[in-house]
């Protein structure tokens, strides 16, 4: 673990001058995923905006309108549009990858966090996209086959944010995350 976090060259930094960024992790930009070691409690702060999802990939258009219906709430109408795209393209992949060790026999405890979640949190400057899901493995951004339909999701959610990466969840699996900058 010690080496994934120098490799991710990231840190936590407390600006206690400043409500919004209390406990803050600054993200660094970067063209590839990053490892976000954050505590797994931290997508459980009142800070973070939340819903389960249902582990189908129909309901990507359910989280887009969450998304969409949250970023107007904040002002940030002008976000939708890659927000969108990129919130669909993570919960396709949590669906289709994630789901995978629960699929296989392993099945959360009664009180078990829900499979999948949708998790936004806005901070100054940046709003944070994330699902969780019960994989413990990274996101591999794919070399799309220029024939082929799948393999573009990751590559799509790099070019339109900020920077993107993963965050391990204790005993829970993993979220994957992308940031948007606004002024």
């Amino acid at each position: 673990m010690q080496k994934a976090v120098a490799l991710a060259h990231l840190r936590v930094a407390y600006e206690p001058d400043d409500e919004d960024d209390d406990g803050a992790v600054n993200i660094p930009a970067a063209s590839g995923p990053q490892l976000l070691p954050v505590p797994s409690a931290w997508w459980d702060t009142p800070a973070v905006t939340s819903r389960p999802l249902i582990p189908a990939p129909e309901e990507a258009r359910t989280a887009r309108q969450f998304v969409r219906e949250l970023l107007s709430c904040w002002g940030l109408e002008y976000l939708t549009d890659d927000a969108e795209l990129i919130i669909a393209e993570l919960v396709v992949n949590a669906v289709r990858h994630g789901m995978r060790s629960v699929t296989q026999g392993v099945k959360p405890g009664p009180f078990a966090p829900p499979a999948l979640r949708l998790c936004l949190l806005r901070r100054v400057g940046e709003i944070m996209l994330a699902v969780t899901d019960p994989s413990d493995e990274a996101p591999v951004p794919q070399m799309p086959d220029w024939a082929g339909e799948n393999g573009r999701g990751l590559q799509i959610v790099g070019a339109l944010s900020y920077v993107w990466g993963w965050s391990p969840i204790e005993g829970h699996g993993k979220a994957v995350w992308a940031v948007l900058r606004y002024a």
